[in-house]
């Protein structure tokens, strides 16, 4: 394909404006990748079954999150903080857009983003791939560059995608038996070039080109759809891992014991779950293995086009997922309202230029992103990001970069239509949950990573879940988040 079938000018023209710059230097490159769903620890750069050479090679020379977490394990509210600094209860932006009974339909204009920041500091900008805030969103703030076809264009605007719940009628036929699994894992007609991974690699190859010849900084987003389920992945990928070979978690036979009965619910065709064997799952998990190493070849070329086009050494390159997924843990399929690290935990690459690779081990937020990127770009967001702290300190100092409290807290306020208020904290031994709509949870992570036995209430630690309850209730407060903080607030003077 041409540059044509992935480039659009805007109708707006380039702003020549002015602000301040990093100190030191002008404004450096912004490439940031954004990818779905990808769990935390499955990509060999952290130590994973799915083979990602290209990725190894990136955290060779990057600074490694290795226990960063999402605010929100659900599209859209994970990209709008993401994208503004701001958490749902400040955007209301808390659910998915235009999905069932969903209340949201787009983030507001009026919550600014980094593509407005950007374009307001001259960078040439452009956004390729998912967007799940609203139709057209990049295209209406100010983005340069962008796919011809737009972002969520619907036949019938405000229509809500309905799911359908008979996708899985045929897996419980008597007397049939499947090797693949179609609205779960199945192989994808076609060859690597088909699938939107190739396309959005490709768009991002043709920008990078073209930035090269500019005399202006750029930022470009590359949002991929991989590795969101079905796990769909043509050949030769989907054959690439034996499933006889995979190791179930450790967690795929919970039986929910204690634990809110909403996670054992079908609230979306992906969460009717009874289906699946043990081999099921085994081949579902391979064939996610294969999505992931289909995504590192797509990155690959975008790595490459970097550094062929001359922008590897003046380029903040920033790789993370929304959320993770669960695939076969707690016997669930995609995500859900749930606190398990499986969608909270998320994988998180920077290379900041000039710094030097490490690991960092400390809690951080996607969210801090935001504000890592103002930094390095000089940007200035006409609405503060206040909730967004920047990861340069550790980037260039280690985990004693930061003198916070080690821990990371977590909201699940809708799913497409229902709501929850899940408010969690994390550290790193323990996890607490508070669940207006069910049981609480508190899991001991070093004893019980899995998350299967919930301690919530029982004497042996309920001087840790006293220390957490107040710990979240001071966030909750510090943030403003005025619908929750009142609960957890009648919620531990009960119990005292």
């Amino acid at each position: 394909m041409n540059r044509r079938d992935f480039l659009t000018q805007s109708a707006a023209p380039l702003l020549q404006t002015s602000g301040p710059t990093p100190v030191g230097r002008e404004p450096g490159n912004v490439l940031l990748i954004y990818v779905e769903q990808l769990q935390h620890d499955v990509a060999s750069f952290n130590g994973g079954p799915a083979r990602t050479p290209n990725l190894e090679k990136l955290a060779a020379q990057a600074v490694n999150f290795r226990t960063a977490c999402t605010t929100t394990a659900l599209c859209s509210p994970a990209r709008a903080a993401l994208f503004t600094g701001r958490l749902g209860h400040r955007t209301r932006l808390e659910d998915n857009c235009y999905v069932w009974h969903s209340p949201v339909t787009a983030l507001d204009l009026k919550h600014t983003t980094l593509i407005e920041w950007a374009r307001a500091r001259n960078y040439f900008t452009g956004y390729f791939g998912k967007w799940h805030l609203g139709p057209d969103g990049p295209i209406r703030r100010g983005v340069h560059r962008f796919p011809q076809t737009g972002f969520e264009r619907q036949r019938t605007p405000g229509k809500t995608n309905r799911p359908d719940f008979s996708l899985t009628r045929p897996y419980y036929e008597k007397g049939r038996t499947f090797a693949e699994k179609p609205g779960f894992y199945a192989t994808a007609k076609g060859a690597y070039e088909t699938p939107h991974t190739h396309n959005v690699a490709r768009a991002g190859q043709s920008f990078l080109e073209e930035a090269r010849k500019t005399d202006r900084p750029f930022f470009l987003t590359l949002s991929f759809t991989a590795v969101h389920p079905p796990y769909d992945v043509p050949k030769p990928y989907s054959g690439m891992y034996d499933w006889r070979a995979v190791q179930l978690p450790g967690s795929v036979h919970d039986r929910f014991e204690r634990k809110p009965a909403y996670q054992a619910d079908i609230m979306w065709p992906f969460h009717d779950t009874a289906h699946m064997s043990d081999d099921d799952w085994r081949r579902s998990i391979a064939f996610y293995h294969s999505f992931v190493t289909m995504l590192d070849r797509g990155l690959g070329e975008v790595f490459e086009a970097l550094e062929s086009n001359g922008f590897a050494q003046n380029t903040l390159l920033v790789l993370l997922a929304d959320h993770g997924d669960m695939n076969g843990a707690h016997n669930r399929y995609d995500k859900g309202p749930y606190c398990y690290d499986e969608v909270m935990r998320i994988p998180l690459l920077i290379r900041w230029p000039g710094a030097r690779p490490r690991v960092i081990t400390r809690h951080v937020h996607c969210t801090d992103v935001n504000q890592t990127v103002v930094e390095w770009a000089g940007l200035q967001p006409d609405i503060p990001n206040v909730d967004s702290r920047s990861l340069r300190p550790l980037i260039e100092n280690g985990n004693n970069g930061w003198d916070t409290p080690d821990e990371a807290f977590y909201r699940y306020e809708w799913y497409n239509g229902l709501w929850f208020g899940i408010r969690a904290i994390r550290t790193p031994d323990h996890k607490y949950c508070f669940n207006p709509a069910g049981i609480d949870e508190l899991y001991d992570l070093r004893k019980d990573p899995g998350e299967l036995s919930n301690l919530i209430d029982t004497p042996a630690v309920a001087s840790v879940q006293r220390q957490l309850e107040r710990r979240l209730l001071a966030y909750l407060e510090r943030t403003g988040d005025t619908l929750v903080a009142p609960r957890l607030q009648d919620h531990l003077a009960g119990n005292s």
